[in-house]
């Protein structure tokens, strides 16, 4: 049984690396400051961070993100977004480490949607301070506020529908 368990939490942690990864490369919207854009990934690690246990769910969006980073042509930015996309599913997976409800949606998921933004801001800032400049940081606070704001509004979308369909109840069942 624990074989089998394994290889299913190995298999939507792949699952999930590729919807983020197609989520954040093939569904964007440019802010039109600079390469920057807004994109569904980060609304699907927050759904990965309350789903896949630890530390699934810190793969899932590390490895999501960062080969996002590389096939998308901004490689430079993959170290910078694997550590920021583990991260941002922190506050998500400790919100919903010992939650037996099986929902997703919650007031304290909602409440992380902000932490996590807040982390991915910063995040992206220092690395941009490191990589380019701190007035080239500065100006995609914007950018990456609006992408943190999106991610949150798509996650609790996301979420309620998901919850509608007992999706989390359903997943390992049989486990």
């Amino acid at each position: 049984m624990r074989k089998k368990e394994s290889l299913y939490k190995k298999t939507y942690t792949a699952i999930f690396s590729a919807i983020i990864l197609l989520s954040t490369m093939l569904i964007k919207f440019s802010t039109g400051m600079g390469e920057g854009y807004i994109h569904f990934g980060d609304c699907f690690i927050y759904l990965s961070a309350c789903i896949l246990p630890f530390p699934y769910c810190l793969i899932a969006g590390a490895v999501g993100g960062a080969f996002a980073d590389i096939l998308g042509g901004f490689a430079v930015w993959s170290f910078p977004t694997a550590i920021i996309k583990i991260l941002i599913s922190l506050p998500f997976m400790v919100a919903c480490k010992n939650d037996k409800s099986n929902k997703i949606f919650s007031g304290k998921t909602a409440l992380m949607t902000l932490v996590s933004g807040v982390i991915s801001i910063l995040g992206y800032f220092i690395a941009e301070c490191i990589l380019y400049s701190v007035a080239s940081a500065t100006l995609s606070i914007i950018g990456n506020t609006i992408q943190a704001v999106a991610s949150g509004i798509l996650f609790i979308i996301f979420a309620s529908a998901l919850d509608k369909m007992n999706f989390k109840s359903k997943l390992f069942k049989g486990v």
